[in-house]
């Protein structure tokens, strides 16, 4: 019986040295207010102190910064203190009568331990009999993709004598309100305080306004603000000439063609930009200084630049070629080669292509360090030999054998796009098909209506959106708001576009 009872006492403490003490569930909920405890209640009415005490259920901490605290409107000079589980909010100078206070908490509040935040707490009180209860709220997007602009200041000010002001704060999609407002009319006007100044820097802050007054009589609206990025003076950022003669300039901002000549000369050159880099061929090649002069017309920009040639050019430098693999709406009927100088000559002699074992003719076209080689059948798989001697480049020649594969797809493995657009509120607008969010091909018209069809274009999901182009710049123009000028309008079209195999698809828009 004894050898029972310590067997059974063994077991016991054995079980209970397996079983591990647990703290609980994780406390995942930020703090409450206690509204019987805070001092003025919400919504009181009356109120004059000089002293805003709010209660928690719990220890909380306060993460101070620009947005932190936004008081609508502004109470002036004040201190903020935490005291365990009460924020005060002490006032230097005294409110003004008969006006609704709404105290804005944005993700700044959480629970000392677990730091749980309040997403959005709001706490009003009026200081004459009347609590002022309109809610107004929209949205805050990018002019050009839509997307919602996340932590934008939107400010909204009276146009009245009283010149009351408010100022909110876009959440993750985009989305400001306002809250206990008094009726009246007001400006709207929205932006990223890069700064953290409370201020809108015109030069460098994203911003946007709505071109109307709003006029707040009751709860409404859903008024959207297209942000921009505001439009800055043309400045060449970077520049340079490597050792192949290829100059390389890189703007501030997205320009269409530039001219560019010489010092020496008396003719300009007009080269075609990809987005905000222009590349032009030195044709001298003996030299090592050089001045060139820049003009871009569209946007009244003219300057003069010197520039050094870097040498770095060794025994083993090489004329070297990589495929171009831009992305592209449109599969290529031809291969492109991409070079580190600018092409001279070709001897066909010494480039042959074959399909299988059989020698095929070919087209070839140079444009600056580009070689594109286009064979006599339509489609299939190609091998071209390039032989010593057989691409002649501004400083080396190819001298070793190199041979590149490639594959021109059939007709069949494509599909086509038709684009019909009727009753364009432009006579001047863009067309853009995207691709991952990215423009893969531009359409111009200078009609209120486009009809075009594309052939050869590449299987897959592709995005079409029009930009009235108001200037006919043939390219989007941002908005001013000392000119009071909104941003040039874009316009989605409501459904993807899909592209299947040996197939055309037809796109019927009437805007």
């Amino acid at each position: 019986m004894k050898q029972f009872f310590y067997f059974f006492v063994f077991l016991f403490v054995s079980c209970a040295q397996q079983t591990a003490l647990t703290g609980g569930d994780k406390d995942i909920t930020p703090p409450k207010l206690i509204i019987s405890k805070t001092f003025p209640e919400p919504n009181a009415i009356n109120f004059f102190g000089k002293e805003i005490k709010l209660v928690f259920n719990e220890n909380i901490t306060y993460q101070k910064s620009s947005i932190s605290f936004i008081a609508n409107p502004p109470i002036g000079q004040h201190e903020l203190v935490i005291d365990k589980n009460i924020l005060i909010i002490k006032l230097e100078d005294l409110l003004s009568e008969n006006t609704t206070y709404t105290f804005m908490f944005a993700n700044s509040i959480a629970d000392l331990n677990e730091k749980n935040k309040i997403n959005d707490l709001r706490f009003s009180f009026s200081t004459g009999a009347v609590l002022d209860s309109i809610y107004i709220s929209g949205y805050v997007k990018n002019s050009i993709d839509k997307t919602p602009n996340l932590d934008f200041l939107v400010s909204l000010e009276s146009t009245s004598k009283d010149s009351l002001s408010y100022i909110s704060l876009s959440n993750s999609n985009g989305e400001y309100s306002f809250t206990h407002l008094k009726p009246g009319n007001y400006t709207l006007l929205s932006w990223s305080d890069l700064n953290n100044n409370n201020k809108l820097d015109t030069l460098n802050e994203a911003y946007g306004f709505l071109p109307n007054s709003v006029r707040v009589e009751d709860s409404c609206c859903k008024d959207i603000i297209n942000t921009f990025i505001p439009k800055k003076p043309l400045e060449i950022e970077e520049s340079s000439l490597n050792e192949y003669g290829k100059l390389s300039l890189l703007f501030n901002t997205s320009i269409d063609t530039l001219l560019i000549r010489n010092i020496d000369s008396v003719f300009f050159n007009e080269i075609t930009v990809n987005n905000q880099e222009a590349v032009f061929w030195v044709e001298d090649s003996s030299n090592t200084n050089y001045q060139f002069i820049i003009n871009v017309p569209s946007e009244n920009f003219k300057d003069t630049i010197i520039i050094r040639k870097s040498i770095t050019q060794d025994k083993k430098s090489k004329l070297l070629y990589k495929k171009n693999s831009t992305k592209k709406l449109f599969s290529p009927k031809n291969l492109q080669l991409l070079f580190n100088q600018e092409l001279i000559s070709i001897d066909t002699s010494l480039l042959v292509l074959k399909m299988d074992s059989n020698q095929l003719d070919y087209q070839y076209n140079i444009k600056n360090n580009e070689l594109f080689i286009t064979p006599e059948l339509a489609s299939g798989s190609f091998n071209l030999t390039a032989f010593p001697g057989g691409i002649n480049g501004a400083y080396q020649e190819k001298n070793d054998t190199t041979k590149i594969y490639f594959l021109i797809a059939p007709s069949s493995n494509l599909g086509d796009l038709t684009i019909n657009i009727t009753n364009s509120l432009s006579a001047n607008f863009i067309v853009q098909l995207l691709s991952n969010s990215e423009v893969v091909h531009e359409l111009f018209s200078s009609t209120p209506d486009l009809n075009k069809k594309l052939e050869r274009v590449i299987p897959g999901e592709y995005e079409l959106r029009l930009i009235l182009d108001l200037d006919a710049n043939k390219k989007w123009t941002s908005g001013n708001i000392k000119t009071h000028t909104q941003p040039e309008e874009v316009i989605y079209l409501e459904r993807k576009i899909v592209i299947q195999k040996n197939w055309e698809e037809f796109i019927k828009w009437d805007l």
